[in-house]
């Protein structure tokens, strides 16, 4: 028998199929959970640089859907002629489009894109993908393709945590074929065993990092962390005028990382490269200027003329920034770099940046 390993995150999404897989067919595997601390240096070892990965007898492989096809082969859940396949696979494209187009709703970085995005997506995609997928269940007796268990099943009834944690809903809960589907595969037992024994996987207020945990209660959104972290530290200002000055200064420094953001992840190239223009032309130079103006306005700080945490911030997020834009932002624009370079000087910052783990950005 070969020796099975499954590398992945502490979470279901994209591992889960494999490890459903592999549960069916009674495979003793390795269930490898990364921490995101362990990735960084675990990463340069992966095929592609990415998970979830399989293992198979010291070799490793990438790329979920055609990992979970190679396991089905071993486990009698393809299918049992080229046609019978071709069902499968189309039904698991089919489930693994609608992933896709979840997805790229899910993580838009821009609440406002992301708000309208959210309209069409629950109002037409979702509908559309269900009711199709929900019409093949029924005329397939409660399965996906064939009439018959098939990884289709257990691909789709694997991955639907993942796809109700990003739409927030319960997905087949007004699809009673579906959710047939759901049942025909959660009442195999050795999926009930695997689903009874997996670990308890990671949770998030509002399902998203960073999160900062203060005696054991954790709390989300970067701005809301750092001002509070701000406070204990004494660099959030001496009085509410002066808070609401160094926070109006951070909203234009998030809303600069949302411009930039907006465009760095952009799905379409052809797009993308229209807004591009527009960002490297118009949006960087007016915020870098203005900022620029700032920084020498207030002695190579961002507001108030001495620190606070708009420095600290600013500082803590440019890599991203430029790894973001592939450029220095800070080059041509030297109170800007005065600033960084103050918060860098701090010994405290300077010891925290000597030992934390290296990272991709």
């Amino acid at each position: 028998m070969p020796d099975y390993k499954v590398y992945y995150f502490n979470v279901k999404a994209l591992g889960e199929p494999l490890r459903f897989l592999l549960s069916y067919g009674n495979l003793p595997f390795d269930d490898v959970r990364i921490t995101r601390e362990e990735w960084p240096a675990l990463k340069p070892t992966m095929p592609m640089g990415q998970m979830p990965v399989l293992e198979v007898d010291g070799k490793k492989v990438h790329q979920s859907v055609a990992m979970s096809r190679y396991l089905a082969n071993q486990v009698g859940l393809a299918g049992a002629d080229d046609w019978e396949n071709l069902m499968i696979d189309t039904v698991v494209d089919t489930v693994n489009d609608f992933r896709l187009k979840i997805a790229v709703v899910s993580y838009e970085p821009d609440d406002e894109i992301k708000e309208k995005k959210l309209v069409t997506l629950n109002n037409e995609v979702i509908p559309f993908y269900l009711e199709k997928l929900d019409d093949i269940a029924r005329d397939n007796n409660g399965y996906l393709a064939n009439s018959k268990l098939s990884w289709a099943d257990i691909y789709f009834t694997a991955i639907l945590d993942y796809l109700n944690y990003m739409t927030k809903s319960d997905l087949v809960a007004n699809h009673p074929n579906l959710q047939r589907v759901v049942d025909n595969v959660t009442s195999i037992e050795s999926i009930r065993s695997w689903i009874d024994k997996r670990p308890k996987t990671e949770t998030m207020p509002m399902g998203q990092m960073p999160v900062l945990e203060v005696d054991g209660k954790r709390v989300h959104q970067s701005l809301a962390m750092c001002r509070y972290v701000a406070k204990q530290i004494n660099l959030a200002g001496d009085n509410p005028l002066e808070a609401l000055q160094i926070d109006a200064i951070v909203d234009t420094i998030n809303d600069f990382r949302l411009k930039i953001a907006i465009v760095a992840y952009e799905p379409d190239d052809m797009v993308k490269e229209k807004k591009m223009v527009t960002l490297n032309n118009e949006v960087i130079p007016f915020y870098l200027t203005k900022l620029n103006v700032i920084a020498k306005e207030n002695n190579g700080h961002l507001v108030l003329g001495k620190p606070t945490w708009a420095d600290v911030y600013f500082a803590g997020i440019l890599d991203y920034l430029n790894y973001l834009t592939k450029t220095n932002l800070l080059e041509n624009f030297p109170n800007l770099q005065e600033v960084v370079q103050k918060v860098l000087d701090n010994e405290n910052v300077k010891a925290y940046i000597a030992k934390r783990p290296i990272t991709e950005v």
